[in-house]
């Protein structure tokens, strides 16, 4: 039994490959993304572009700074950790994820309770704007979590992990993760999920359980904001 525990504590991993980059290249991957996200509101400010064009474009953003990196450092495309998994890793990160939805609730929760509003109303308002519905979809369900589960693991998690150790390096990059989203009701959740992410990535050496998880939140929470935006009206009657 207390083995057990401490598995979990201290995850058992794979063997760890060598990684083609470190700490200057996952600083200069956050700063090619901070010019990138500021260019991409100078952009729709000053030129008539598209909402759905801007949307997709910055997500698949994320992957330049990495494909720039595996290119310059010569590094195997494998080391981004696209392989095979255990199907108990994702058993594990489900249950892990549902423990964070119980804080994650307490949050919301607290949130009402301020009348502030939560992460749901906002992105509830892109359905306002000029965004088709389908495109959005793709983009939070399918999009983001490739790219962000490549950059934010696959890349700057493995590429602090050496010198910081996995602990700090999942807690660093999960908070890059949750201040990625520039919403502050939204860091705690997030920071929590990419905790969850990192952990698992550590235990598999696989991006591919991150990614699935991904899926399910981004697709999970995508379905209850269409509804309620398309049929919140009938409903309150």
């Amino acid at each position: 039994m207390i083995e057990a525990q401490n598995e979990i504590i201290e995850p058992q991993t794979a063997k760890i490959e060598n990684v083609f980059w470190g700490i200057p290249e996952v600083i200069y991957a956050i700063i090619a993304m901070l010019v990138i996200s500021v260019a991409m509101v100078l952009i729709a400010y000053f030129w008539t572009v598209g909402a759905n064009a801007v949307m997709v474009l910055y997500e698949l953003l994320y992957l330049l700074p990495v494909v720039v990196v595996m290119l310059v450092k010569q590094a195997p495309w494998h080391s981004l950790g696209i392989r095979r998994f255990e199907f108990v890793e994702l058993l594990i990160g489900i249950g892990l994820l549902l423990a964070a939805y119980v804080l994650i609730f307490i949050h919301n929760l607290t949130l009402i309770f301020f009348d502030i509003a939560p992460q749901g109303e906002y992105i509830a308002e892109l359905f306002g704007e000029d965004i088709n519905l389908w495109v959005l979809g793709v983009v939070i369900v399918i999009i983001a979590p490739i790219a962000e589960e490549v950059f934010f693991r696959s890349f700057v998690y493995t590429g602090l992990e050496e010198k910081l150790g996995w602990k700090k390096a999942a807690l660093v990059s999960a908070l890059i993760f949750g201040a990625a989203h520039m919403q502050l009701v939204s860091l705690l959740p997030t920071f929590l999920m990419g905790l969850v992410f990192a952990y698992l990535y550590k235990r598999s050496r696989s991006v591919v359980p991150g990614m699935i998880l991904h899926f399910m939140v981004n697709g999970f929470g995508f379905t209850m904001i269409l509804l309620l935006t398309l049929y919140g009206d009938s409903l309150a009657l």
